[in-house]
């Protein structure tokens, strides 16, 4: 069997490199280290109303899912009926002339050494979105060093030529330094002044009887000498204003009116696991932040979890932070530096028992910190202290699982498939 799916690799490789001759579909990329997937979405819903297009439905690598994501392919090879099916799929693109799409948004990750430079081989790339890299990225274990991982993430820009543009987050110095020298256009995004695309810092909006239960968040977008205030529901962070900046930005280089971007944005829809707010039991509000972690995105979701105003009391469940490899002990107690105006933390993780350390250390109430090893344990004990009014931030890497931690506290378990990430069957059984 592996035989053949290398072998369907590299066929799958040569049907899209032709599809793409024959169609000539204008390719977006999107990469980075945090937001990837709130950015694609946010330039899907600004695009889709336009153009025909075509979105990865994850963060891809290019030996397989980028191809099958140009020839449209539904899921991953598991089997050889499948691996016939989409080779098949890719001959009758190429062989009969079909609705294909006029955009392509290709959400990119590199997750170990050698995943990006593959795509540059496949695509041009018209546009590419950068989101935020961070000091100390998600995966870096996988890499020798910080520059090893740096000259990762730059061979993106060999998707390019000098007729693309780059959408990037200026904030990031990380990014910042690698677009730098290059020479096609660039549109910079950022928070305050000093960014071709700007945000005001997000204020987070109230509602309820009392106008203290949170909805959302409020945020101005400044472009060319224009203030545009933009609300979006069931979701806060900064992490969030990024993606609707690079999304804004996209709309703009695509000629769609700033009118039409903002109707887009302010129908968007949170993504599961991403900052999302969700009711908790006994009138309790979850910050659910379950997808993933890295140091950069911990400190996005402390810092809005800080400004969120509460009639109980602050709650925080704290996971490890994966694949940092010799930075982890480090980050993890850099982390306990952060956590400050809260009642209770619920470490989840061997890593993060460093947490618990520099908590003690710094002299947290040592009553006020629970330490568990997984999510199942964690469950138990929020449900000890919870009380009406309280609010929750859950974050942890992926395999820490602290998804199930928001199902056991959430007011309707049974919306937890619409709601909360890694839903599907195969994690079910993990």
């Amino acid at each position: 069997m592996d035989f053949f799916k290398q072998s369907a690799k590299e066929i799958l490789r040569y049907e899209a490199r032709l599809v793409l001759k024959k169609y000539k579909p204008k390719i977006i990329v999107i990469t980075g280290s945090v937001g990837k997937t709130s950015t694609k979405e946010a330039v899907f819903s600004v695009l889709s109303k336009r153009f025909f297009i075509r979105k990865s439905e994850k963060s891809f690598t290019a030996d397989l899912g980028i191809p099958m994501t140009i020839i449209g392919c539904p899921d991953v090879i598991s089997n050889l009926f499948e691996l016939l099916k989409n080779l098949i799929r890719g001959l009758i693109l190429l062989i009969w002339k079909t609705s294909y799409p006029e955009l392509l948004i290709l959400e990119i990750d590199g997750d170990k050494p050698g995943d990006i430079p593959g795509v540059a081989d496949l695509i041009v790339a018209d546009l590419l979105l950068m989101t935020a890299i961070g000091e100390i990225p998600a995966h870096i274990e996988a890499f020798s060093d910080l520059e090893v991982f740096i000259a990762e993430k730059r061979s993106i820009l060999n998707t390019l030529d000098r007729t693309s543009t780059i959408i990037y987050n200026a904030d990031d110095k990380t990014v910042f330094d690698i677009v730098l020298k290059t020479e096609c256009k660039k549109v910079s995004c950022g928070i305050g002044s000093g960014s071709e695309i700007s945000g005001s810092e997000f204020q987070i909006t109230y509602g309820g009887k009392e106008f203290n239960i949170p909805t959302g968040m409020t945020f101005d977008i400044s472009f060319n000498e224009n203030k545009y205030p933009i609300t979006v529901y069931d979701t806060i962070g900064v992490n969030n204003e990024y993606a609707f900046l690079l999304a804004f930005a996209t709309g703009i280089h695509f000629g769609i009116t700033e009118k039409e971007i903002l109707s887009s944005l302010s129908k968007f829809k949170p993504i599961a696991g991403r900052m999302r707010l969700i009711n908790g039991n006994k009138d309790t509000i979850v910050v659910d932040d379950s997808y993933n972690s890295s140091p950069i995105a911990m400190n996005q979701a402390l810092s809005a979890f800080k400004q969120l105003k509460t009639s109980g009391k602050k709650i925080i469940v704290v996971g490890d932070m994966l694949e940092l490899g010799k930075y982890s002990a480090e980050e993890h107690k850099k982390i306990a530096e952060q956590i400050k105006g809260v009642s209770f933390v619920i470490c989840v993780g061997i890593r993060a028992r460093k947490i618990v350390q520099e908590l003690l250390k710094n002299g947290f109430n040592e009553a006020s910190i629970i330490s568990v090893d997984n999510s199942e344990e964690a469950s138990i004990e929020i449900e000890k202290i919870l009380e009406k009014g309280d609010a929750v931030l859950i974050k942890g890497s992926q395999s820490i699982r602290l998804e199930k931690v928001v199902e056991e506290i959430m007011r309707h378990p049974e919306d937890k498939e619409k709601l909360l990430v890694r839903q599907e069957e195969r994690w079910q059984t993990t």
